[in-house]
Parts: structure tokens; sequence; C-alpha cells
């Protein structure tokens, strides 16, 4: 197949809902977050590399997506995978001079719990290059209340996400209860706080926990997680909202069975029947 039977058929991918799509464009990832700024909607932005991509072709990639990203109506921010850069202290500096440079948050995506001592001892350092760095933190991981309290510690932003999907009402009782006691212990203990969640009662609950104790919120919507209730609750208690948006390598399918292959999908499942919940009364 010449390169341009080739294009045809990833345009052809693009297009609709077949298996050919083999990435995201930046391109369609930028429209989509565009499009959600209409309705007062930030982007979350997350690259995932292509195959054999080293961490200094990644790190340059999401370098050069910063300027059209900074030039969006709403704030736009960066998750990154620190294992896409092989969590090299050098790759992560270079990477947040050039995102402090256009004032664009950083958040660290989760890793591997292996690996979380490293990345919590670098966290220090990686401040002092980044006054708006974040990190992600597991609710049904057992050692994220005690790295909470390391995160707090160098004072960076915390994004809680809730991971689980349970199958039986005890478990996702347990998931639940493990996600509020995380929320309940930063609470106060660091600025701000994004809730990456998709229960709508949860989510209420812990917007409640963190304002009251002065911590600021932000809620972040998945792209295949129901959103709907989530949109209600982020307009009737006036929340910020992001929704996280991938572009690179299509992620795989989820425990719903969403497959994130098209730009389309990405943004609109965003919007889907609650966006009106964003808007004045």
């Amino acid at each position: 197949m010449n390169a341009a039977m080739r294009q045809d058929k990833a345009a052809a991918g693009a297009g609709g809902c077949g298996p050919s799509r083999t990435s995201v464009r930046f391109d369609e990832i930028l429209s989509a977050a565009a499009r959600l700024a209409r309705w007062r909607m930030g982007a979350s932005v997350s690259y995932r590399p292509e195959a054999g991509e080293s961490p200094d072709e990644v790190v340059a990639r999401v370098i050069g997506s910063m300027a059209a990203l900074a030039d969006l109506p709403t704030e736009a921010q960066l998750l990154v995978q620190p294992a896409a850069i092989g969590q090299d202290v050098m790759q992560m500096m270079r990477l947040l001079a050039a995102a402090r440079s256009r004032a664009m948050p950083v958040t660290l995506d989760l890793v591997a719990p292996t690996a979380m001592d490293a990345l919590l001892d670098q966290l220090s350092l990686l401040g002092a290059h980044h006054d708006r760095l974040g990190l992600s933190l597991s609710g049904d991981r057992e050692r994220s209340l005690a790295d909470a309290d390391r995160a707090g510690a160098a004072g960076v932003r915390l994004r809680l996400v809730h991971e689980r999907w349970a199958d039986t009402g005890g478990a996702r009782r347990q998931s639940i209860e493990a996600f509020e006691r995380l929320v309940m212990r930063v609470a106060g203990q660091v600025p701000q706080v994004t809730l990456a969640c998709h229960d709508p009662q949860v989510v209420d609950r812990c917007i409640t926990q963190l304002r009251d104790a002065g911590t600021a919120v932000t809620l972040e919507l998945q792209p295949d997680q129901p959103r709907q209730g989530l949109l209600w609750v982020a307009r009737h208690r006036q929340v910020p909202v992001r929704s996280l948006l991938h572009y690179g390598r299509p992620g795989g399918p989820s425990r719903l069975g969403t497959l994130a292959r098209q730009p389309r999908v990405l943004w609109w499942s965003a919007l889907s029947s609650g966006l009106n919940a964003l808007l004045p009364a």
C-alpha cells in the first residue's frame, strides 16, 4: 500500500466508527477544546505517545502544542504521563519550564504504585520549576493517603481520581468510602483539588467537604463516563468544569465499552444531553 492509499484509509477511519483509526490528531483535539469553550468548559489535554516515540520526542511534541492551547478562549491544562517521558526529571523540568513560560497548568498523571515514591521525591524540585504543578492520586489505592500528605507538603495541586467501577454494592461502597477518605485527608491541606469522579452524589459531598475547608474545587469529566448528573451538580454548586481530551494513540475499550477513536466522540460525549445544565437558569 502506498502513502496516498494509507492516508485515504486513515481519513476514512476518521470519518466513521470503524477500527481503522490509528491515532487522534492534535488539531482535532484543538477543535474539540474550542467547542467546549463555547459552553464555558475548559480542557485537560493529554498526549498518548505513539509506539516507538522516545521521551525526547514526546516532550518536544507536547511543548509544540502549547502555543495553540494557550490561545484557546478558556484555559487549557496539560495532563502529562511521567512514564511516557521515562520519569526523567530533566525531561520533566524541560517541559515544565516551557509550560510556565505560558502560565499553563500541568498535572502529572497516575503512575504505577512502584514508581510513586520516586515521583514524590522529585516533587519539590519540579515545583520550583512550575508554580502551577499538580499531581494525580487514585482514591482506590491504599497508599494514596500517605502520598497525599507528601504532596501537600510539597504545595502542589491535586487531581483525585475515582478509578474503580465496582461490580457489587459492597465493593462500590468500599470504593466510595476510600475516595471520600482521600478527599477528607486533603481538604484544607492543598490549595486546589480537581475531582475526576463519575458519581454525582459523591462529587456533591466532596465539594462541600473541600469548600468548607477552604480548598478550591474543579470537576473533570472523563471521556467514557456518564456526565449529565455531574453537569447538573456543577451548575448548582457553581464549580468550574474541564473535560479530559486525549490525542495520539487511542485508548483501549473502557469498562463501559467505549473506544476513544473518533474526535467527535471525544468532545460530544463530554457535552452529551446535559450541556444546558451549565448555562444560566
